[in-house]
């Protein structure tokens, strides 16, 4: 019998909606749960903004105040779920965007290889002196001349390379 393989992918992506919204009362349709909380976010920003403006100038706005304070919205909250920085919500970006602003950036933190690096208050940095790598004298230069493997570490510690004419460890092995 075959195997059935499932790709969940494109099930676990699709977008929450909204089409129930009391236990009595459901929309014929359903709506994206994100635009629909950009939209509200975005009618009530718009509605302070312009309320603040008709405080200061009451004659402001007064035909054009429903386009303003629901049509600026939409238009917003469609160009919001458009832009997608580096293939993010445009909501994480900026909270990935904040996180590296304050955490990495203004501390003036310094990586190397994804680890912090400390060195940024050392005004002089001191290097060690050379070690000059020392074989044994009668060691093979060749790797071809032999096919037995050895590690051989010389008195520094070091790992020099394979020595074919010393005796293998295993007992069983060639």
């Amino acid at each position: 019998m075959g195997r059935l393989v499932f790709n969940y992918r494109k099930a676990m992506r699709e977008p929450k909606k909204i089409q129930q919204l009391t236990e009595n009362f459901s929309l014929p349709f359903a709506i994206e749960l994100i635009p629909a909380i950009n939209y509200f976010i975005f009618v009530a920003l718009c509605f302070g903004f312009w309320y603040g403006v008709r405080m200061i100038f009451p004659h402001a706005f007064e035909n054009t105040f429903f386009i303003v304070i629901f049509g600026t919205p939409v238009l917003l909250t469609m160009l919001v779920t458009k832009i997608k920085p580096e293939g993010k919500n445009i909501y994480l970006y900026f909270f990935d965007f904040a996180k590296y602003y304050f955490l990495i950036k203004l501390p003036e933190k310094k990586f190397c290889n994804d680890r912090k690096v400390d060195l940024s208050n050392e005004k002089q940095i001191e290097f060690r002196k050379l070690v000059e790598v020392v074989g044994k004298p009668n060691e093979i230069k060749n790797t071809d001349e032999s096919h037995i493997q050895q590690p051989v570490i010389d008195k520094n510690g070091r790992r020099l390379g394979v020595l074919p004419h010393k005796k293998q460890f295993h007992p069983n092995a060639e």
